[in-house]
């Protein structure tokens, strides 16, 4: 079940005119992605390379579910949507290691 405060994650992607073609929403963030998130948001946004481009793009499909392909992504994706989400899903993760203490607290050692 999605927390309750949190807005879902939306993007739009646009048609060759730039006009909105549909926009999609995803209420969860699948735990799967978190790891990706965080590698993806610490590579330098500077010397970004085309393999991190694309695992962005993959990330972006992998968190909506796949609801749209790749290619739909790659041709009607806006640049700062993108990188949003990436965003979004990270923060939303912190959020949730800090609303539960337990999660960040260090087990105990038999």
């Amino acid at each position: 079940m999605a927390e309750k405060n949190s807005k879902p994650l939306e993007i739009t992607l646009y048609d060759e005119q730039d006009e909105p073609k549909k926009t999609y929403t995803r209420s969860i963030i699948p735990w799967r992605v978190l790891k990706k998130a965080i590698r993806l948001q610490n590579v330098d946004q500077n010397h970004l390379q085309e393999e991190n481009v694309d695992e962005i793009a993959s990330l972006v499909v992998e968190t909506f579910g796949d609801q749209f392909s790749l290619d739909d992504l790659n041709n009607g994706a806006e640049l700062g949507e993108m990188m949003t989400i990436l965003t979004q899903i990270v923060t939303r993760a912190g959020a949730a290691f800090q609303a539960n203490p337990t999660l960040t607290q260090t087990p105990l050692k038999r």
